[in-house]
């Protein structure tokens, strides 16, 4: 309709009629690509709102791990101490429980931390719509922090490798079915730990105890390496507990954004 009328105002040399035709034509494809760019902006903020919902989810759900991680770390390290307590005495006057305290000291848990939103948002190359500038920062160095300390909490020092070669494997089936954590899953689908009573009996015979308990106290510089294991663990805490800072900090930023 617009074309037919532009080409007869041309036929008829009405260049006024003309130029408001072309005006018209103009005006109708700007109009149409603000609408366009209005809408994409639109869906823009929606997606942005979306996204920055579902990274405080997944923060959520890395606060309760790490809660659980120090709860475990924190296990771990009084096993070791009591172990480190135990290589002082004579171990003619250690009974099961020095293996077991020996045993639990060794005990890792695989560093994970759920990440799924911010590899979407880095994939959707959506993240310049998360934010301004400083919020983009604190949400791009919260992942690349946390991967470094995840990387220096993956570290396992040489004391598991000896303890689990040194003590006799009859002992450590026995740990393992009689005094091991149980992992139950929770309502988000994670796994939950329940860490095992501070005494359980191994059913064993007093000479497998015996035998056992003097393979591993009288091992050389086994004193050595825990103490490295408890350096480790005392690390470990210290990192789970800034990662935990860092997500309680960047989940307000976030809030603070706006939904």
């Amino acid at each position: 309709m617009v074309l037919r009328r532009f080409r007869d105002h041309v036929t008829e040399h009405n260049w006024f009629a003309v130029a408001v035709d072309f005006l018209i034509v103009v005006a109708g494809v700007f109009l149409g690509l603000q609408a366009s760019n209005w809408n994409q902006a639109r869906l823009n903020r929606q997606q942005a709102r979306q996204y920055r919902t579902m990274l405080r989810d997944d923060l959520d759900a890395n606060l309760e791990n790490l809660a659980i991680r120090k709860r475990y770390y924190s296990w771990v390290r009084r096993e070791a101490l009591a172990t480190l307590a135990d290589l002082d005495r004579p171990s003619s006057s250690l009974d099961q429980q020095f293996l077991v305290h020996a045993y639990q000291a060794t005990q890792i848990q695989p560093w994970a931390l759920k990440r799924n939103t911010y590899d979407e948002v880095l994939s959707t190359g959506a993240m310049a719509n998360l934010g301004d500038p400083l919020l983009r920062d604190k949400i791009a160095n919260y992942y690349v922090t946390s991967d470094v300390s995840g990387a220096n909490i993956a570290v396992v020092p040489p004391y598991r490798d000896i303890v689990r070669r040194v003590m006799p494997y009859a002992v450590q089936q026995a740990i393992r079915a009689r005094c091991n954590e149980r992992l139950t899953q929770n309502s988000r689908g994670g796994v939950d730990i329940i860490l095992p009573a501070d005494r359980c009996e191994l059913g064993l015979d007093p000479a497998a105890v015996r035998k056992g308990v003097n393979q591993v106290h009288d091992w050389p510089g086994l004193a050595l390496d825990l103490n490295r294991q408890l350096v480790d663990l005392d690390q470990k805490l210290i990192s789970v507990d800034s990662i935990s800072r860092r997500a309680v900090a960047l989940k307000a930023a976030l809030k603070d954004a706006g939904d």
